[in-house]
């Protein structure tokens, strides 16, 4: 399946033929009928270990349908750096997701499902005391975060971004953020992040900013093997979908991407 997805589209990164992969499984109906009988989030998170993300789909992952699209984005960020003697967090990224904000409206209440998949590469740590503990294991980590519905960008950019934030600023309101399968506790683990987030399409209309970020590992903690300031790179894949509906997403994102692409950010459909 690699194989063909990389023979499909050469210019694709190993991270991202991963998470196209990953993206486009699905479970089986027995396999769901065990997760919707879960009974909270970490029960869930125990299935994955046992069933994965499912069954990965090549026609899934090779194209995007009208009412099944995927966005992706390669990437390549410096996590750390070193500022005034001491290692701090370098470099995030924040998306505009080009959702068609017309189409989403009309559907009103309809459920819709968002799919995040994000994959990048660790060096690891593989010394006796890594084991247990992910900072020292993995050389450095990234997550994501998707503006909430009733957020504006101002305080979901103050939110994510701590170490930007002026003392004079408002102090960021958390907003509630329910809606996924997983949850953000429950996809800490590894290199690859995939969740859903199921809403009504006029919730997801305002839920149009998703920030990568990365986390704590060895390349900041033992700063005298010299890789602090390292470039590493990521791949995210962002999918929209709209169950039993009719609705032709994928030509409005298409050219809304399109412009944004155009303006230098490397989202693709």
């Amino acid at each position: 399946m690699a194989a063909c997805i990389m023979a499909e589209h050469p210019d694709y990164w190993p991270e991202t033929v991963r998470a196209l992969m990953v993206h486009s499984a699905r479970w089986t109906p027995h396999m769901l009928g065990e997760f919707n009988g879960s009974a909270s989030k970490s029960d869930r998170k125990n299935l994955a270990r046992k069933y994965g993300y499912g069954v990965p789909d090549l026609k899934r992952a090779l194209a995007s349908a009208s009412n099944d699209l995927a966005l992706v984005a390669q990437r390549y960020i410096q996590p750390f750096r070193i500022e005034d003697g001491s290692v701090r967090f370098s470099d995030s990224h924040v998306y505009r997701l080009p959702w068609p904000r017309d189409v989403l409206e009309g559907l009103g209440d309809q459920s819709v499902r968002l799919k995040v998949t994000l994959s990048y590469f660790i060096e690891p740590n593989p010394s006796f005391a890594s084991a247990i503990d992910p900072a020292r294991y993995q050389s450095f980590g990234l997550r994501f975060d998707l503006k909430r519905a009733r957020e504006t960008d101002g305080n979901f950019l103050r939110r994510v971004n701590k170490d930007d934030r002026d003392e004079d600023d408002p102090r960021p309101v958390n907003e509630d953020n329910d809606g996924w399968f997983f949850g953000p506790k429950s996809i800490s683990a590894g290199s690859i992040h995939s969740d859903t987030w199921e809403g009504s399409a006029v919730e997801l209309v305002e839920r149009d900013l998703i920030y990568v970020y990365p986390i704590a590992g060895w390349w900041r903690e033992r700063r005298a093997l010299g890789r602090v300031a390292n470039k590493t790179r990521y791949s995210l894949v962002v999918g929209i979908e709209t169950p039993e509906l009719d609705i032709d997403l994928f030509t409005p994102v298409s050219i809304q991407a399109a412009a944004l692409v155009t303006a230098g950010t490397s989202i693709e459909v």
